[in-house]
């Protein structure tokens, strides 16, 4: 705790913080939000405010910020809603934000924007800075979750042929031009990739030595500009570098994705597994329209509701014998709870596993079993202790061991489904993460009702 307070002496909060900022929204306040604070705060921050508020709003704050300043504040905030502001600036506003972003974050935009905004701003952007209007055309050709429409095609290169002091003197011409230069990758006449070299190794090779003669020749990591931006990700987390290369098929580079966008990538793919698991939307978020909220969660809805009706009508078939027998309701919530929660611990593992390439649909089988057979281990325990719980309070030992079977049985089949829902799904072409939470319980309430009653009826009511 000192050394917080220390921390906090040593360097004094700087700009607002989100709180601050949305409680000037929350008070209809924006007009007493300080200029020079505002351009100190975090450009991060800064979107996440504006995420908050509607875009008249949003462009009465911007008002505040030099066009390099927006698009830094713009370049964090969801694409789609940056475009959607962006495409409500005036058009010399707009193409000077869109001129002072890197080449993917401006294709990023632009890919959400209107055709005829789209067309608008480009034509203005093409007066000022053709060259970036090229590359990002050249982007918004590769489909969205591609390597070739993340990569940033600014990149820092040598030439085979050059000699260290060229290299060195050419760096330096660099400094100001590239967004990242972690490594430098060496180019034949014809721009094909042949060799990477790092900023340390450069400048401690010997005088008049070749680039060629230090550079690294075993390229690893490169990528396709096709590839699929999740397996992008698992290739940098695998080879540790800070970039990656995207290449031709003749081997002409084409670009570099570097690590802060596959940090995105990861965070994006997460947070889309994690809503799907549930069925919400893949990019929904807290803020956005409700009509969209409710188009992206009512068709899982529905789908939740034949299956509460299923486990509903399950329960209908044993009516007379829960008339008979009332404790059969008081514990038919826990066999089902406790088979739900064991089927949504798999679920998430599973649907882990998957996404890191970890398994594959070939391990479903072995997979399922494994799955099964932990469900199962956990009842043993778990069972115990249910049944424990129902002899103190029935003092009736049959009735215990039918809750022990059933919490056992339940648990197993839980295990099972939560790992052979999403393999499934998988197989056929699917996201295994979609869904797959509300089919899963289905299962485990449907299966857990119909092994309890069952049970209960063969055994409790003779």
């Amino acid at each position: 705790m000192a050394r917080e307070e220390e921390i906090k002496d040593i360097q004094p909060d700087i700009g607002y913080s989100l709180e601050e900022l949305v409680s000037f929204s929350t008070n209809d306040e924006l007009d007493k939000i300080d200029s020079r604070k505002l351009a100190d705060t975090n450009p991060r921050t800064v979107a996440l405010f504006l995420e908050r508020i509607d875009v008249d709003r949003q462009r009465a704050v911007l008002r505040r910020f030099s066009p390099e300043k927006v698009s830094e504040v713009v370049s964090e905030m969801d694409p789609e809603l940056s475009a959607e502001l962006v495409s409500e600036m005036r058009e010399f506003r707009a193409v000077s934000v869109l001129n002072e972003l890197e080449p993917d974050d401006a294709a990023d935009i632009v890919r959400g924007l209107e055709d005829e905004d789209k067309d608008r701003l480009l034509k203005g952007m093409q007066r000022d800075n053709p060259e970036s209007v090229e590359d990002i055309k050249e982007l918004l050709e590769y489909p969205e979750d591609t390597a070739g429409a993340i990569m940033n095609p600014h990149v820092a290169t040598l030439n085979n042929t050059m000699t260290i002091e060229e290299a060195i003197s050419s760096v330096r011409q660099m400094r100001d031009e590239y967004e990242n230069i972690y490594y430098l990758y060496v180019v034949n006449s014809e721009n094909v990739l042949v060799g990477v070299l790092s900023l340390r190794n450069l400048l401690l090779a010997p005088r008049g030595a070749k680039i060629e003669n230090i550079m690294a020749k075993t390229l690893i990591g490169l990528l396709a500009p096709t590839m699929d931006k999740e397996v992008v990700a698992q290739i940098m987390a695998d080879t540790d570098y800070h970039t990656l290369p995207v290449v031709s098929d003749s081997g002409q580079l084409l670009g570099i994705i570097t690590h802060d966008d596959v940090i995105d990538i990861m965070i994006e793919e997460g947070t889309e597994d994690m809503q799907k698991l549930a069925g919400a939307g893949a990019d929904e978020g807290l803020f956005d329209p409700i009509p969209l909220s409710m188009k992206q969660r009512i068709p899982w809805l529905l789908v939740n509701l034949i299956t509460a009706f299923v486990a509903s009508a399950i329960v209908g078939l044993f009516d007379k014998n829960i008339a008979l027998l009332p404790l059969l309701a008081v514990f038919m919530p826990i066999i089902a709870g406790i088979g739900g929660n064991t089927g949504a611990q798999t679920l998430a593992v599973t649907v882990r596993s998957l996404a890191l390439g970890e398994v594959g649909v070939f391990d479903r089988g072995r997979v399922c079993l494994r799955e099964a057979g932990k469900g199962l281990l956990n009842g043993l325990i778990i069972g115990a202790l249910g049944a424990l719980i129902a002899l103190a309070t029935t003092f009736r030992l049959d009735f215990a061991l039918i809750v022990w079977a059933s919490m056992l049985i339940n648990m197993a089949l839980g295990g099972f489904m939560g790992s052979y829902i999403p393999f499934t799904l998988k197989k056929h072409g699917l996201d295994p993460a979609s869904g797959s939470s509300v089919f899963a319980t289905g299962v485990t309430d449907s299966g857990g009702f119909f092994i309890f009653l069952g049970l209960g009826s063969l055994f409790l009511l003779k």
